[in-house]
């Protein structure tokens, strides 16, 4: 790879990332729903574009300042799929002055109350349907409080019932794509249960659900309206371990230089931590807990998975890579090695830039 690295970077592979999108969209256009994007795993206006360029319209994010970031950078349709913080309602009036659609997430009906009256225009409101994971949301069984609370959205002038928002985040933690399936159909039919009973009061309301396992992998979404992934964009390993996407399909790597090898115990050391990785992990056959898997760079990207090579131990700046004799002898001092991340998001959070393999470095958030 002839691009000039001295430090942790975060390369991104746009072939990769644009092949990603390219099979959401027609997943979506497959089951009959529409792709609203979570941009929580890029937060990128440089890959935002790129997204735009073919044919997204609408967008979700995670947080107040995401989505006055994204609309400082052309979108006016946003919505924040957190549960809603009264304590930012200026920021949400800011938004709604500006003239775009914004839609918020309702998570408990308390927050109906405080918000009522202090919106400066029209704002949406999604509504978080609790249908198993047991994050946030209201359970799928309260009929009869959903209905109390769009009673009460009713009496504001400025928030409007949009529908009811589901994230079966327990996909995460399935062993095989058939558990995944079976969430999801578990989740769609407790929403649809949910979705018939208000139907009356809200004849247009929509139906989203968004998580990358399920969007991926799911194909009955009788009911569904709108779907709303995030990590799809890149990919990782959580992914590719859990069989909803290929090795191939990963399109963020971090690089990180080599700067100490111990042979007595075929251990490298590497300029890349938990401030680069986060310290999420998984396990490898033997249990053992592991941070990265190691791959070669090369001009046009990098190379498969080496077979017995994993970031097997993190400090702040620090990564530990375990290898085999034979791998261990391939390396030297001054090397970049590339690691392919548990988690694509947080990764991206913490390096706070790209590196495309063309040599292009697009903006993240957090360093705009």
């Amino acid at each position: 790879m002839e691009l000039k690295i001295t430090r942790p970077t975060l390369l991104l592979d746009e072939n990769k990332m644009l092949a990603n999108l390219q099979r959401m969209l027609e997943k979506a256009e497959r089951t009959g729903t529409e792709l609203i994007p979570h941009f929580k795993t890029h937060q990128s206006k440089e890959i935002g574009q790129l997204i735009k360029e073919k044919g997204v319209k609408k967008i979700t994010v995670s947080s107040m300042k995401m989505a006055e970031y994204f609309a400082q950078n052309g979108w006016n349709d946003i919505t924040v799929a957190f549960p809603f913080n009264p304590l930012e309602i200026d920021v949400a009036n800011q938004l709604i002055e500006q003239g775009g659609a914004l839609t918020i997430l309702v998570s408990d009906p308390a927050v109906v109350s405080i918000l009522a009256g202090r919106f400066s225009g029209k704002v949406n409101v999604l509504v978080e349907v609790d249908a198993g994971y047991n994050r946030s949301g209201i359970d799928s069984a309260e009929t009869d409080l959903i209905k109390s609370l769009l009673t009460e959205l009713k009496e504001d002038a400025y928030m409007d019932f949009y529908g009811l928002y589901c994230h079966p985040g327990n996909t995460y933690q399935t062993d095989n794509i058939e558990e995944i399936r079976q969430i999801w159909a578990a989740a769609i039919k407790k929403v649809n249960g949910l979705k018939n009973a208000i139907l009356p009061l809200a004849p247009d309301l929509k139906v989203r659900m968004g998580d990358t396992p399920g969007c991926t992998v799911v194909e009955d979404m009788d009911g569904v309206d709108e779907i709303g992934p995030g990590n799809f964009i890149f990919y990782d390993l959580v992914m590719n371990y859990l069989n909803v996407c290929d090795e191939s399909d990963i399109a963020v790597a971090v690089a990180c230089p080599v700067v100490a090898k111990y042979e007595e115990r075929n251990q490298i050391v590497v300029h890349g931590g938990a401030v680069h990785f986060s310290k999420d992990h998984l396990f490898d056959d033997q249990e053992r807990k592991f941070f990265g898997e190691l791959v070669i760079l090369a001009e046009d990207g990098w190379s498969q998975i080496i077979s017995e090579a994993k970031l097997t131990s993190l400090s702040q700046e620090h990564g530990v890579l375990t290898v085999n004799q034979e791998t261990f002898n391939t390396i030297q001092i001054g090397d970049v090695l590339g690691f392919l991340p548990i988690h694509s998001c947080l990764t991206a959070n913490l390096l706070k830039s790209y590196l495309t393999l063309d040599g292009k470095v697009y903006e993240h958030l957090e360093n705009s």
